[in-house]
Formats: structure tokens, sequence, C-alpha cells
């Protein structure tokens, strides 16, 4: 009977706990070599770790890779035959042990002459003498085998074990491990430390690269880094791989720190690797990104020294196995309008400008200043040192008020570099390590303020497919020139820093292709506003609003350029589809500046009858919002002529609606033209043209005294409203039926209506329907007996239009004016404007949730 097997989980012990010599070899063709060897070893009084020396109840492949990994010295012999390759191997048990023994110190003989080699066998010895970081000696004789193994072993035990120093101690043969010192203290990054000091001490981790753009501060956290680790190392060393541009020079650069000399012919990177071997070694190379090719010899010194440990400083990543990156963000800078003296960008600032002049302190006008000067900088570290160093000439306010480019900030110090000394010289420094695609792709992408998604970059980059604006995008996040993210919206998003944008559009400009670059940019962004005006009445209204709000200040930029261009046409095709939702969003006074400014263009005077409509509507509503009726009559009356003779229902619909505005309510003509647009609004088949429509003649209604005909008109409305999927036309009429209700005596259902108006403003942040809704608020408040808090909430409606720059429409002055008669009446004028003052002054928001008893 057989007992159980050995546990697979269990150690397998070699046969003492000696310095062990592992031999590998064939057994019947090397067994006189073998027997040589070891005597050679046990002469020495080490053991010797040998497949045949007794059987072991384990497979023979479990067997010798356990003996490998017990062993401290690898001896390889090799004659003519390649072994046998066992079951389920790719490799014989020989190549097998090679390959398993990296990491240890080599010894490997070869016999010559032998005619009768395996192919396989002189294949495996090629790759040994190319890659296996020790030297292959010939042998004939066994006796002659036997004493150049002892001799040798000798020697090795003497260089690698004897004199292994202890940590912290000079390393005989290498130089003093040497860090710089730096001249000022690491400010913040202690997050960013503690994660760095931790992979440096991790056994599994080997190389780090620090990545980020060009004064993102990753040399003085490299530094930090290893000084934290130096006394758990043999030694650590500073390279600076700046002057160096290919991978020859880079062996040449480290071999210098380290003090190792060349020997014969012998390649460099292999004398060097020999000295750092059997070392506990951290080195720093710092600068990497602009040598070619210098992965492959980074690769080689990790391979063939498996204490070394390499910690990089790079713009871009090495692309290495192994590779742990560690990318660098700018340092947070405080929120606007809250100067944050522990923000870290307002640390460093204090900190460097102390340096400058010992006396500064960032007290009351300045600390904004200075809040606002990290901001305008980013939190780049080296911009915020540049522009601190200038405090004793210019304090914050007026180096703010001079802060034109931060690209030309200038050190006044002498010991940094020359590529440091502005950030226009790092940025070059940078731009020069790019291709010719990558270049043109960062340029053209300058006109992206916002930043922009890979559709708006392929669409701006690209001129007839001349650039693979994909590999180009990769190359420039891989070198930290762009960033990538995710917007809200899910698509990713890429964003240069504002001093790369800068730089990226001077070299545009050098080009020549700004304005065409602007074009391209407007025509694409006409494109995502005419999908985001059908995709926010659909199901997908959240997605768009996020991505319109992603591309708001490309969209304000590439408007400015339009303008500036006499480009109205691409002012319309941008604007005009987006228009309701700038409405929604309280962008009223914005867009009447911009549809004015459009209109007085030469170019408004040769735009497309359908476009020239769509420059009057806009002209003409803004205008009425903002007080100023008789501006919008001509604007209005145009726009029904042009409706007429385009034979277009929608556009009469709103001209007609917009324009009937303008008249006092008690127009005999208003009813008549009103139920005209109400007509040209149902043949047109919008519903939110008919609910556009069925308010005004709702509040007619309302200033005739029939409430329940007013009330029915805004029921249909909210259902129109409802039906297009318009929440911002639904919460006005919601407003509306909440006055329907407070004018019939209802304040319970008044109150009802303007709550579920409150949620959608709320919602959509439309300061407008705030103030409507407030004011309507201030009317129930009245008819339920607390004319204060009527008072406050008209105050604190009127506050929120002043803000906006809008005025009440038309149709409610005369209920606006009643409120306010009453409010006079019930408290006073005095006092009365004492609350209004009050409510005023309160956020509106806030104002809206006490009215309503809890959040909205």
């Amino acid at each position: 009977m057989t007992g159980p097997g050995p546990d697979p989980a269990a150690p397998i012990g070699t046969p003492d706990r000696r310095l062990r010599v592992f031999v590998s070899s064939t057994l019947t063709e090397l067994a006189a070599e073998r027997a040589a060897v070891r005597a050679a070893v046990t002469s020495l009084r080490l053991t010797p770790v040998m497949f045949e020396l007794g059987a072991r109840p384990h497979p023979p492949r479990d067997l010798y890779r356990a003996y490998l990994r017990q062993s401290d010295v690898f001896v390889g012999l090799y004659g003519d035959s390649y072994g046998w390759v066992a079951p389920g191997m790719a490799v014989s048990g020989i190549e097998d042990e090679f390959d398993l023994s990296d990491g240890l110190p080599r010894l490997l003989y070869v016999r010559d002459p032998a005619p009768d080699r395996d192919p396989r066998l002189a294949a495996l010895v090629e790759r040994m003498q190319a890659t296996g970081g020790a030297s292959t000696v010939p042998f004939g004789d066994p006796a002659r085998l036997g004493e150049q193994v002892a001799d040798d072993l000798a020697v090795l035990l003497t260089e690698r074990f004897a004199a292994r120093p202890a940590p912290g101690a000079p390393v005989p043969g290498l130089t003093p491990g040497w860090l710089p010192e730096p001249p000022t203290p690491l400010v913040d990054r202690g997050t960013e430390l503690a994660l760095l000091t931790g992979l440096l001490r991790a056994p599994e981790v080997r190389l780090v690269t620090l990545t980020g753009p060009g004064g993102i501060g990753k040399t003085r956290l490299a530094l930090a880094g290893a000084g934290a680790v130096r006394a758990e190392r043999d030694g650590v060393w500073f390279v600076d791989l700046a002057p160096v541009r290919d991978a020859a020079g880079v062996p040449v650069a480290v071999a210098g720190v380290l003090g190792v000399r060349p020997e014969g012919a012998r390649p460099l990177v292999d004398v060097v690797a020999e000295r750092l071997a059997g070392v506990s070694a951290l080195l720093v190379l710092d600068n990497a990104e602009q040598v070619s090719g210098v992965a492959p010899v980074l690769a080689a010194l990790l391979e063939r020294c498996p204490r070394l440990d390499l910690l990089v400083t790079s713009r871009s990543v090495l692309g290495l196995r192994g590779e742990t990156d560690v990318p660098l963000q700018p340092l947070p800078v405080p929120a606007p309008g809250a100067p944050d003296p522990a923000a870290p960008a307002v640390e460093l600032f204090t900190a460097r400008a102390r340096a400058a002049d010992p006396s500064f302190t960032a007290e009351g006008e300045d600390a904004a200043a200075v809040g606002e000067l990290v901001r305008r900088l980013e939190g780049l570290p080296l911009a915020i040192e540049l522009a601190a160093a200038r405090v004793r000439v210019l304090p914050p306010r007026a180096l703010l008020r001079r802060l034109r480019s931060a690209l030309d900030l200038r050190a006044p110090v002498a010991d940094l570099p020359d590529r440091q000394r502005t950030l226009r010289a790092t940025l070059e420094w940078s731009h020069e390590l790019l291709g010719a695609e990558e270049r043109l792709v960062l340029a053209r992408l300058s006109v992206c303020t916002g930043g922009c998604t890979l559709d708006t970059a392929e669409a701006v980059a690209a001129v007839d497919g001349d650039v693979d604006v994909v590999e180009a995008l990769s190359a420039l996040v891989a070198q930290s020139l762009v960033a990538p993210g995710d917007a809200a919206d899910g698509e990713p998003r890429f964003r240069m820093l504002d001093v790369v944008r800068a730089f990226a559009a001077e070299r545009l400009r050098e080009l020549r292709e700004e304005d065409a670059a602007r074009e391209r940019l407007a025509r694409h962004l006409t494109g995502v506003a005419e999908s985001a005006a059908a995709g926010l009445a659909g199901p997908d209204r959240a997605t768009w609003l996020a991505r319109l709000e992603a591309e708001a200040d490309d969209l304000e930029a590439t408007l400015e350029w339009a303008v500036a261009a006499d480009r109205a046409e691409l002012v319309v095709g941008l604007a005009a589809p987006l228009a309701r939702c700038w409405w929604a969003r309280g962008r009223l006074a914005a867009m009447s500046d911009l549809a004015d400014r459009t209109a007085a263009l030469p170019s408004a005077r040769r735009l497309s009858p359908a476009a020239a409509a769509s420059l009057r509507w806009a002209c003409g509503s803004t205008a009425i919002a903002m007080g100023r009726p008789a501006d919008a009559v001509p604007q209005l009356t145009g726009l029904v002529a042009e409706a007429r003779q385009l034979g277009d229902p929608w556009l009469l619909a709103q001209g007609l609606t917009l324009l009937a505005m303008t008249r006092p309510p008690e127009d005999p003509s208003l009813r008549p033209q009103l139920e005209e647009a109400e007509a040209a609004a149902r043949a047109s088949g919008d519903p939110w043209a008919v609910g556009f429509t069925l308010v005004p003649l709702g509040d007619v209604e309302l200033l005739a005294g029939d409430v329940p005909a007013a009330t029915a008109r805004h029921t249909e409305a909210l259902a129109a409203a409802r039906a297009s999927r318009d929440d911002h036309l639904a919460a006005a009429v919601l407003d509306q039926l909440g006055l329907d209700a407070l004018l019939g005596g209802d304040p319970d259902d008044a109150a009802a209506h303007l709550r579920e108006a409150a949620a959608l403003h709320r919602a959509l942040a439309d300061r407008e329907g705030l103030a409507n809704c407030l004011e309507a608020l201030a009317g129930v408040a009245l008819l339920t007996g607390r004319p204060e808090e009527a008072a406050r909430l008209a105050g604190s409606a009127d506050a929120t239009r002043r803000l906006l720059g809008l005025r009440v429409w038309p149709f409610l002055r005369p209920l606006a004016a009643q409120l306010a008669a009453a409010v006079d009446a019930a408290l006073g004028p005095e006092r009365a404007a004492a609350e209004r003052a009050a409510g005023a002054r309160r956020d509106g928001w806030a104002a809206l949730e006490d009215a309503l008893g809890g959040s909205v």
C-alpha cells in the first residue's frame, strides 16, 4: 500500500544550509564534468545542489525549480546535447533552469570544440552570450574545468558576498551615493510623497515614473522620495539626463555618477550592470523624456541587477513592463472669491514670496489677489514660484494687474536651468520633442478654450485627413501636454493647461491658421447645437445639458470670434438652436447683447430669410424681456412680414405673440392678434409654440377678470409644455396657474402650483423663473395675512431681476403693481420699503425654500 504523496505547498529543502551552488547540465553526457565541478564546490566548503544527489519524493521539474529558488550561485555546463523536453514543456530542463536563474550570479561554461552540438543548444548559447549578464567560458578537459570553477567561485565570493556592504555604507568600487539638496523645502505634496515612498519600499515595484508637464514639480518630488528611503539602500544616486539625447549616452551618464570606468571593449552598460548586480541601489533618472531609446537601456539594467530600483522623471511614460506611473497634477487652488491661506497653491506662493521678501504677508486684499493669481496660474508650481519671486518689486495686486501672460514670467535667480527660467522655455523644451503631426494638432486644438471631446478634436485638428488625430492626441497625452478626463456626459474630454494653450496658440498664429481653425470649430459646434436642440426635447435631455455646460467656454469664445470676424451667419447658426436653452438658464441679458451686436454687422444684411427671421426673433424677444418694448417693435414687425412671405406658421405665431406683448393689455386689437397667433401655432404642429402662445392669451383673460377662462388657457398650455418636454415652459405656466388660483381666492391651490414650479426652476437654475415664483408667493403671503413676508418675497424677486438685468413681462406688470400697492396699504410705505430691502439682501433660492416651508 502506498502512502499519500508529498504536500505540494510544503517547501522543498536542499541538503544543508551552507552557501548553495546549483549545477545545471545534462546528466549522462557531462557526468565527468559534473563530478569535477562537484569536487570544486565541495573543496570551497560550499554545498553543491545537483539533481543526482539522492532520490527525492517529488517530480523532477518541481525538484530542480525548488532547488534553484534556494540557491545562491548558478553554474551552467553545456556540451552537445540540448536535453530532454518534458511533456507540456516548450523547452528542455537545462534551458528552463537557465531562465529561472535570472537574478543569481552566473558562471557559464561551454565545451569547445563541439561539432555535434544540437542547434537548439547552439541557439541557447548565443542567447546567453547576448543577454546572460555573464560571459561564457570554453572548456575541454574535465579536470581543468574543475580548477577553473574553483577559481571563479573564489573570485565571485570575494566580490559579491564577502564584501556585501551594510545598508547606507559606501559600496566598494562605486562613488558614494549622492542626491542634490534642494534650496527650498517641499510645499504640500504630502499625499503624493506618501504614495511615492510606499512604492519605493514595495518589493514588487522596481520602476516608478513620475510624469507630468514641465514645471509641475517632478524633480522636486523625486528628490524628496529618494531622500526618504536613502537610509534603507546601499546607495542612492541622482542622474541628470537633460544633456543626453540618445540611448548611447545613458550608460555614460550613469557610469559617470557611479564612478564606473570603461573596461576595454566591453559595452559600458555591461560594466555598470556588473557593478550594481549585488547592490541594493536606487537610481533617480531625471528628465528622461528627450532621450531617444532610453527604455531598452533601463530594461537591461533592471534585468541584470535584481536589487536595483529606478525612479524616473519624465513628461511621458517609458512603456516598460512593470512600470508604475505616478502622474502629478497641479496644486489645488482656492475657490473663486474665497481666499484660503491653507490651499496648497497659496502655501507655495507664500513660502516662495517670503524667500524673496521675508516681510511678505498675504492679508486682506493681498490674500484675495494671491488666490486669484494662483487660480490664473492654474496651480502650476513653476509658474507660482516665478510669480512669487517678484513680490519685492510687484506686490500681489500689482502683479495680478500686469499678469497678461504667464509664459514670460522670468526667474530672477541664477541657479535654475535654462529650460526653467521661463514657462515659455519649459514648453519649448517639450515642443521640440514632438513630431510634426503632434505639433500641428497641438496648435490647432489651441482654439478649444474649454477643452474638447474626441469628435471636436477630429473636426478641428484634421484638414482633409492630413493628420491622424487619435494617434497625435495619444502622443500629446503621453507627453503631458494634453490631459484626458471624463466629462459629465460620459464622453472623454481633452484639455490643455492655459499656459500650454497660450503657447500652442502662438504656434497656430505663426502657421497663419487661426481663422481657419476657428471656423472649423464654429461649424462643428453648429452641428453640436443642432443635435442638442433636438436632444433637449427628448429622453437624453440631461446628457445634452451636460455637454452644453462643458462646451460653454468654447461656445462663448466662438461666438465672440464670429462677431469680431463679421460672420453673422455663423453666429445665427450657432446661437439660434440654443436660444430656448440659454433663456431657461437665465442668459437673456447676454442673448440680447449678442443679438443686437450681430444685427449691427454688415454681414447681417446678407443673411438668408430664415436666418434673418431667427435673428429678428432673438432681438425682439430679448428686448421685451429687458424692458425695451419700443426697440422690439421694428424687429417683430419685420419678423411677422417675413413669416407671412415665407409661409412659415411657426415664425408667424412667434412674431404675433411677441408683438402683442409690446402693446398695453387694454388694446382692443390684442385678443384677435393673439388668436391669430394661436391658430398659426396649431398649424405649425409644434406643441411648444401652442403652449407659448396660450400663456399670454390666458393672461389677457386674467386681466379681464375671467379667472376660469385664464385657468383653462394655462392648463392647456401646461399640457403642451409637457408634451414638448420643455421644463422651462412648464415651470413658467405653473407660475401662471399659481396666479390664476391666487386671483381666484384659492391660496392652497396657488401654493401647490408654485411648489411644483419651484422644483423645476431649481433644477433648471432658472433665476428669471425664480423671480416670477417669488412674486407669486408674495401674493399668497398677502392673501393669507402675512404682509411682512409678502414684502420680503417681493423685494427678493426685484433683486433677482435686477441681478439679471430683466423686467417684469408686460402682461404681468399690472398684477405686480397691484401687489405692491396692497403691501404698501397693509404695512405703510416706509415699513413696506424696509421689508422689501431686507428681502433684497437674501439669496433668492433661500427665500424660496423658506416661503415653501422646506427644501425645493
